[in-house]
């Protein structure tokens, strides 16, 4: 299993780089030729859409006001996303999806503006599909729930951002080559569709009944050195619907 990286203060970063450029090479694998031509004129490159996966995190210490649009705080045992309760003034990432896709799509806003809200988008769908990036059970998503496994001490947000990913490999590009082969044609149609707040309510829903239960409500524990591997499904799951819903949304932006 991949070595757990030590917390850092402050709040964690959804996926890790690793699993940002995962579900940014998956979705450039899904763009259309047109789509593609657009993100390319944008970014200054197709490949760039991997590269500045990431730039909505180095940003955050010169831009602090971006740093809640990274999540939402859905309570863990709330049925859902409640706009008014979890996001009353557009202040997360739910929101921040519907914003940046609006202003992708207008086509009488700025190049740089566009540029930047599809920066946004890239990471921000990536972002909600991380589980505790949707859920809080009074712990900042599992940020204040210290853990160790072996030797290594983090927290449940931190393993969750990195060795659950690392333990699908260490290489992005390779990894989502292989979620792009593993997605069916029914799988891609069914994940094609939705609203940032569903997709917000199914990361959700994963914290709730699988993730937090075996935590107990406790804030200091030990987790089994195979927990990445037990946890494989789900983060091969969460990144490649990211990916595919990526795709989609840009595909229906930039036609």
């Amino acid at each position: 299993m991949a070595v757990l990286l030590l917390a850092a203060p402050g709040k964690a970063l959804a996926w890790g780089a690793e699993g940002h450029e995962i579900v940014a090479a998956l979705a450039l694998r899904e763009l259309t030729p047109v789509a593609r031509g657009q993100v390319a004129r944008l970014l200054g490159g197709e490949t760039m859409m991997i590269h500045d996966a990431n730039w909505a995190d180095e940003i955050r210490d010169q831009r602090r006001d971006t740093g809640v649009w990274h999540y939402v705080d859905i309570p863990l045992q709330a049925p859902g996303y409640d706009r008014r309760r979890d996001c009353p003034r557009g202040d997360c990432v739910v929101a921040q999806i519907d914003y940046d896709a609006r202003l992708l799509t207008d086509r009488g806003a700025g190049e740089g503006a566009r540029a930047e809200a599809l920066r946004f988008l890239i990471h921000f769908v990536a972002d909600v599909h991380q589980p505790l990036h949707a859920a809080d059970d009074g712990d900042r998503g599992g940020n204040d729930v210290h853990v160790s496994i072996g030797r290594e001490r983090a927290t449940l947000h931190k393993v969750w951002d990195v060795d659950v990913v690392q333990g699908l490999g260490l290489d992005a590009d390779t990894v989502a080559a292989a979620l792009a082969r593993s997605v069916t044609p029914a799988e891609r149609k069914a994940w094609a569709k939705g609203t940032p707040a569903a997709w917000a309510d199914e990361a959700h829903a994963l914290a709730r009944d699988a993730i937090y239960p075996p935590i107990a409500g406790r804030r200091s524990l030990r987790l089994p050195r195979d927990y990445a591997w037990r946890e494989a499904a789900i983060t091969r799951t969460q990144l490649a619907k990211a990916g595919v819903r990526l795709a989609w949304l840009l595909n229906t932006t930039l036609r």
